[in-house]
């Protein structure tokens, strides 16, 4: 009896424990706390003057409507993973449009194999133009076989303005909270 007792309590620990670390965000500085330690940046700024939480945000800024402006950081994913939740929150300042429907402030994400070699198309989570104030992003998505990266990228994508993104998180998932995206 007492067996059944110490397998049960082995099994619920267990289950917390891989709880827990499926929730765990894999960005690197993601609040921008520490600037833009992690990031790869062409021409981001971390600001103290507007964030949606903590004490920093991430700027871009763009005069040219004919530059690609943005950041990215690749992200490596544990072994097996199957779903994935991405999120940010953005606010953006006079934006403009482009030529392209797809221009604006973008949120988007390549998927990598071996040696970063891009999987498939690119997904782009949000475009935003105009101005607005900060709106949660969120993307929960179905990993394919052989993705062993995910390369967030924030790009003012030939347009002028400016985007500021804060709280960016990337965590594995399970089949039964991807679904609550569907």
């Amino acid at each position: 009896m007492n067996i059944i007792k110490y397998v049960a309590v082995g099994i619920l620990i267990l289950t917390a424990n891989y709880s827990a670390m499926a929730q765990k965000n894999l960005v690197t500085n993601g609040g921008f706390e520490d600037e833009l330690r992690g990031w790869v940046d062409y021409s981001a700024k971390a600001t103290p003057y507007i964030f949606s939480t903590g004490k920093m945000s991430s700027a871009l800024f763009s005069g040219d409507p004919s530059k690609w402006t943005g950041m990215h950081q690749i992200v490596t994913l544990p072994k097996n993973t199957k779903y994935i939740l991405m999120s940010a929150k953005i606010k953006v300042d006079g934006v403009s449009t482009g030529k392209e429907d797809w221009n604006g402030a973008l949120f988007l994400f390549e998927m990598l194999g071996k040696n970063e070699a891009k999987i498939g198309e690119g997904i782009n989570i949000a475009s935003a133009t105009g101005d607005h104030d900060w709106k949660l992003y969120e993307y929960a998505y179905i990993v394919p076989p052989g993705t062993l990266n995910i390369k967030l990228l924030f790009a003012l994508g030939y347009v002028s303005g400016t985007m500021f993104v804060d709280d960016v998180s990337l965590k594995v998932i399970s089949q039964a909270e991807y679904e609550k995206y569907l």
